[in-house]
């Protein structure tokens, strides 16, 4: 049994591995253009800290949004006034939406559905963003490209955490996210998804699907929104080069609630997702365990753990690789880490593993400022609100 483990700890680490060297052999640039009237929504809330970068950031876009549409809670929220500041240096329209308390959905999505009652018929294409990514000049064309070509309804792209302060958790959520971003989408509908940060849709999908009433009672806007367009059959892509990047600076303690709700939203939308992503990780645990147990037992076995350590750190040093050679290369004292938690592999598996196991309990959510109690997923109530968060 040991040995058996063993085999397929190392065969989901050379799996891992052969998919990033593929995703390296493929690069390829792809068409930016965007020929379409396009809005953005973005739901900001807390201190809001790097708006002003985002500004700059849209600001530099090879295609310029039609209108910007930025949405809060309330104007006592520490974002507004942030907003209105940032609003003004802004070379294209700005629209700040005031969304109102959300009852029976999460905050974000109710600013979204504010935000989306206001965009007038010229729009072709809306687009839902994050605050906390750093898009770079060619982001808004690749990301809307596909739609404003008609190849597909729903577009989105890929969260490329950044190790922005050299932190534990930091450092924890970069090699666990990265893995997972870097993951073939796979094609059964159970396991389609999209990513929040970066989704462009043109707005007749958005009309068929109502994302304005699909919101209404929604705790996460992307798996909601992937959920809805696999049962209409839409066509829903993610754009394999479009790694967007997102500064993360969590300690500990924050990096792991952070991975908690994540696999709580994919617990409520997509369970079977949940569970491979539980059964994988077990697995390759158990056969670290295994291979550690053989080398107790027989030295010569220690080979077995250095195999797998050896295909950890190479897994990471390539995906430094790709990063570098789309343009998002880590400065070397963060790949080192990179490499030395890859070839240390259970302890970002330990991490990664808690994780999603705590995430088995997902009928109370903590996100930001509020708690959500949760019987379902269109079963949402707002339990508990705090003063504003970062």
């Amino acid at each position: 049994m040991a040995h058996f483990l063993w085999i397929v700890a190392c065969g989901i680490n050379a799996i891992s591995l052969s998919i990033i060297l593929m995703r390296l052999v493929r690069l390829r640039r792809v068409k930016t253009a965007a020929n379409a009237s396009i809005s953005i929504v973005l739901p900001v809330t807390g201190s809001a800290a790097r708006l002003d970068e985002l500004i700059e950031a849209l600001n530099a876009q090879a295609v310029q949004p039609g209108r910007l549409f930025i949405s809060v809670e309330s104007e006592s929220d520490p974002a507004f006034p942030r907003a209105v500041a940032a609003a003004g240096h802004a070379r294209f329209p700005v629209e700040l939406v005031v969304a109102g308390h959300a009852l029976a959905q999460a905050q974000k999505c109710r600013n979204q559905q504010a935000a989306l009652e206001r965009i007038g018929p010229e729009t072709d294409i809306i687009v839902l963003m994050d605050a906390d990514i750093q898009p770079g000049p060619q982001w808004l064309g690749m990301l809307a490209a596909p739609v404003a070509s008609g190849s597909f309804d729903i577009v989105s792209g890929h969260r490329w955490q950044r190790v922005a302060r050299q932190r534990l958790g930091a450092h924890l959520v970069a090699a666990v996210d990265r893995s997972v971003s870097l993951l073939p989408r796979l094609r059964p509908g159970f396991a389609r998804v999209a990513w929040g940060g970066s989704i462009a849709i043109s707005a007749a999908a958005a009309r068929r699907m109502d994302l304005h009433g699909l919101f209404q009672h929604a705790l996460s806007d992307d798996l909601a929104l992937a959920r809805r367009a696999v049962e209409m059959e839409l066509r829903l892509g993610t754009r394999a080069s479009l790694l967007v990047p997102s500064p993360n600076e969590q300690r500990l303690g924050p990096a792991w609630s952070f991975v908690r709700r994540q696999y709580q939203m994919c617990r409520i939308y997509r369970p079977a997702l949940w569970g491979l992503a539980f059964g994988i990780v077990s697995l390759r645990m158990a056969g670290w365990g295994a291979a550690v147990l053989l080398a107790l037992a027989d030295g010569m076995a220690v080979l077995a753990v250095c195999l797998l350590a050896g295909l950890g750190g190479l897994k990471q040093y390539w995906t430094g690789e790709l990063a570098r050679r789309l343009g998002l290369a880590d400065p070397w004292s963060v790949r080192l880490v990179q490499m030395a938690l890859g070839v240390c592999q259970p302890v970002p598996d330990l991490f990664h593993l808690s994780a999603i196991a705590a995430a088995g309990w997902a009928r109370v959510v903590r996100w930001g400022h509020i708690t959500y109690r949760v019987a379902g997923p269109a079963r949402i109530q707002v339990h508990a609100r705090r003063s504003y968060s970062d």
